[in-house]
Formats: structure tokens, C-alpha cells, sequence
């Protein structure tokens, strides 16, 4: 009786509260088996909700993909979820639409030789996306937050941007000492060649290999032409480090650097971008220089 009142209950319910059943397997509108590993109480989303979450790709007991490379969390309005071929279903939305804040899970997905193909897997035969729901939010509310944070981004866009002048400023005179022999007592060279100059001591953590760390950054060639940095777009840069998600160089120099640490690198081109470069802002075989500095281990 007890059993009967609580599905009775989920009947009723449905569309408002969600009961969900923590650990237990189910099946998705298009055959994804999906399991949720947390529960919480709530509303699940629904179309037209903006839904903030964090996802990781695995293959096998390998991390193949975390969106947190590229963004702390991913922000999507949700579609309408439908029953279509398999091949053209999207897995991740299926088991957010099953979701509410909160909630934690893994939704399978089944991959055919077809696929195996396009992502360069031929022995892989799933894929395991395992989804965080952090935030649910209606259109209104996503964009009032959309507002408040642009305003909020420009502000810290010409902060930053004001920066630029006397760091490019800087970066070539460290460049020209360099080059002059005047900073050789101040050059670190590492095994590899990587040659690096510590401006400013950080005191915090240093990074283990794995974590995420956020920089900022200013690069550019051995003469000084600047070609990226981060301050002109007003926010630092995230990346797994000694993950080989970028340089070579920058793995292996941000790895010896603490939290607060401001710090020029000399990259050669073989711990940069190769004899090839990275046409056409950066030359084939271009030794690269980066003023950097380390923000936060995330």
C-alpha cells in the first residue's frame, strides 16, 4: 500500500516535483540509459529554461572531454525534447530534461562504427557523459543575470584594457635586456630549454598536474609584436595544467609557479607551436615570449 500511495503520488505530481530515484537506472525518451548519482528535491527543467551545468566526457575510464576548460558552467537554453532517431539525439539534454538543480547523474550513449569514425575512437563503443545541473533559471531571470553581468564585464574590460599600455611597455624592455644580456642573472633555464624570469614571488599554492588554473597573459614574437593576450578581453584564462591542453612551454613553466607569481617565459619554438607556427599571426619556428600571471588554482 505504501509503494502504490508513493507512485500514486509521483502521478500526481509529475511536471512539478520531481521523483527521481537516486542510483536507479531508466531509460531516456530516445533509448540513453541514465542513471542519477545525487537527487535533490525540485523542479526538473524544462523547455525554455536556461539550464547552468558542468559536463565530462568519458571513454572507457578515460576524461576524453571537461567543459570546465572552457567555461566554469555551460549556460543553454533547454529545447523541446522529442523522440527522433538516436543517432541525431542529444543524450546530454535528454538527461537534464530529468533534472533538477542540483542533481548529479550519467547518461550512456551508444556509438555506432559511424561515429567511432568522426571522433577517432574505433574501440570505443560508449560514451559516458557525466552531467551537474548547478543552476536552473527562466528566460526573465536569465537575462536580468545576462544584463548585470555584461555591465559588470565592460567595467572590468576597460579596467583591464588600461593595463595593456605599460604591460606591453614592460614586456618589450624585458625582451630587449634579454636579448642585451642586462636580466641574465635573473634567467631561469630549464632541462628542456624553456628560459623563464620571475618578476614577482607568488605566495600561494603551487599547482599539481590536473588542476585548473586561471592566468592572465600578454604573448608576443621575439621582437616584440604582440599577438593574444587576455587582459585586452577583461578575463583570465583557465586551463588544466600539465595536461597537454596548451604549449608545452606554459605547461611546464606555470607548473613551477605559485599562486601570485608574475613571470616572463622564453618559449622555443619546439615547446611552442613547432617548426610549423601557427600561420599567420605566428611564424613557422617562432620563439615565443608570454607575460604571465597566476591568478587562482581552481
Amino acid at each position: 500500500m505504501k509503494a502504490n500511495f508513493f507512485y500514486m503520488l509521483c502521478f500526481l505530481i509529475v511536471g512539478t516535483w520531481a521523483c527521481k530515484n537516486a542510483g536507479s537506472s531508466k531509460i531516456s525518451i530516445n533509448g540513453h540509459k541514465y542513471t542519477l548519482t545525487k537527487d535533490e528535491p525540485g523542479v526538473n527543467a524544462k523547455e525554455g529554461d536556461y539550464v547552468y551545468f558542468k559536463y565530462k566526457v568519458r571513454a572507457k575510464d578515460s576524461v576524453v572531454f571537461n567543459s570546465e576548460v572552457q567555461t566554469p558552467v555551460v549556460k543553454f537554453k533547454m529545447p523541446k525534447i522529442e523522440k527522433s532517431d538516436p543517432k541525431a539525439s542529444q543524450p546530454i539534454m535528454e538527461i537534464l530534461a530529468n533534472m533538477s538543480k542540483g542533481d548529479e547523474g550519467t547518461i550512456t550513449h551508444v556509438i555506432d562504427e559511424e561515429l567511432k569514425k568522426q571522433i577517432g575512437m574505433p574501440g570505443v563503443n560508449e560514451l559516458f557523459y557525466d552531467v551537474v545541473l548547478v543552476d536552473v533559471k527562466s528566460e526573465e531571470e536569465f537575462n536580468k543575470e545576462k544584463a548585470e553581468e555584461d555591465k559588470v564585464l565592460q567595467e572590468k574590460i576597460a579596467s583591464s584594457q588600461a593595463l595593456v599600455a605599460d604591460i606591453d611597455k614592460n614586456i618589450k624592455q624585458t625582451i630587449l635586456d634579454f636579448k642585451t644580456g642586462k636580466n641574465k642573472a635573473d634567467v631561469v633555464t630549464t632541462a628542456s630549454g624553456l628560459k623563464y624570469i620571475i618578476h614577482q614571488a607568488g605566495t600561494g599554492d603551487k599547482p599539481n598536474s590536473g588542476q585548473m588554473v586561471g592566468v592572465n597573459y600578454y604573448g608576443t614574437l621575439m621582437d616584440g609584436t604582440r599577438f593574444d593576450d587576455s587582459w585586452s578581453r577583461g578575463q583570465d584564462f583557465s586551463f588544466p595544467v600539465g595536461q597537454s591542453q596548451v604549449i608545452k612551454g606554459w605547461d611546464e613553466g606555470v607548473l613551477n609557479f605559485p599562486v601570485g607569481t608574475k613571470a616572463t617565459l622564453f618559449i622555443p619554438y619546439a615547446l611552442a607551436y613547432g617548426e610549423a607556427g601557427s600561420p599567420p599571426t605566428i611564424p613557422a619556428k617562432s620563439d615565443l615570449v608570454f607575460y604571465i600571471e597566476v591568478n587562482s588554482i581552481k
